[in-house]
């Protein structure tokens, strides 16, 4: 499914600087619905740190953020959980609560936003967790799954909250390549069957150009580039060509 032209996600000119250091140095883009948009670059280079500043957990120094047309810089814990709630959230770690079985885990944002009889609540895990291939795990324990089974159950508790739009830090981090596949599959999946908006970080560029509408290259806190996965692959800015063959000689120093 091709991208609509609505704007869901608008950066203008973020600035941010941690330790006088520029992680943002006048950073904008957009981010239109039922996109798969890939933001790719080096270790450090701010991926996750934009992923935070798009949630509002952490305010930028300069610039806007918007989010359906709605700008979120300088809004209350509030304000800012409303415009939140339009966003899931797949943690490079799952972040599942080790103590809660899988079914637990997916109720638990469910009960703090809706007061749902208890039939309609197990329905609703059930289905899904069958839409990220993990019917019948209600009742396991965290400890009992393997990484990528942890992935997938840390996207079902996002989308069981029916976000618009859901962002992943590293979603096949620490995976082997079959589950990494599987992961990446459901990304796809996701825009395809339920025009999901996803805006997905990560330094695995493989993954990027086969999943990715369009991918923009963080470098020093500036965008280098913002296109299709097929033009950037014949890119002739040699930071770009380097990061995206992933050879050692080049301007990138490692």
């Amino acid at each position: 499914m091709s991208a609509s032209q609505q704007l869901v996600i608008k950066a203008s000119n973020l600035w941010y600087s941690h330790d006088a250091t520029d992680i943002m140095a006048g950073v904008s883009f957009e981010v239109h619905g039922g996109e798969v948009f890939g933001v790719m670059g080096m270790s450090g280079a701010g991926k996750t740190t934009l992923l935070r500043l798009l949630m509002g957990l952490v305010q930028p120094d300069a610039g806007e953020v918007f989010v359906d047309g709605e700008s979120i810089v300088g809004l209350s814990e509030t304000q800012l959980n409303r415009i939140r709630a339009k966003m899931g959230m797949c943690f490079q770690y799952s972040a599942l609560f080790d103590s809660m079985t899988v079914a637990e885990n997916l109720a638990f944002g469910l009960r703090r936003r809706n007061k749902l009889p208890e039939e309609e609540l197990r329905r609703k895990i059930a289905e899904h967790l069958e839409i990220v291939g993990m019917h019948g795990t209600e009742e396991m324990m965290p400890s009992e799954l393997s990484g990528g089974m942890k992935k997938r159950v840390g996207i079902a508790r996002a989308l069981i909250l029916n976000p618009d739009i859901m962002l992943y830090d590293e979603p096949t981090a620490g995976l082997d390549p079959i589950m990494a596949s599987v992961i990446d599959d459901l990304i796809v999946r996701l825009r395809d069957e339920f025009g999901m908006t996803s805006v997905v970080v990560t330094h695995e560029v493989d993954e990027l150009l086969s999943i990715a509408d369009r991918i923009m290259m963080l470098y020093e806190g500036q965008i280098i580039a913002c296109d299709s996965p097929a033009a950037l692959q014949q890119s002739e800015n040699p930071y770009v060509q380097q990061f995206v063959h992933g050879t050692a000689s080049g301007p990138i120093e490692v």
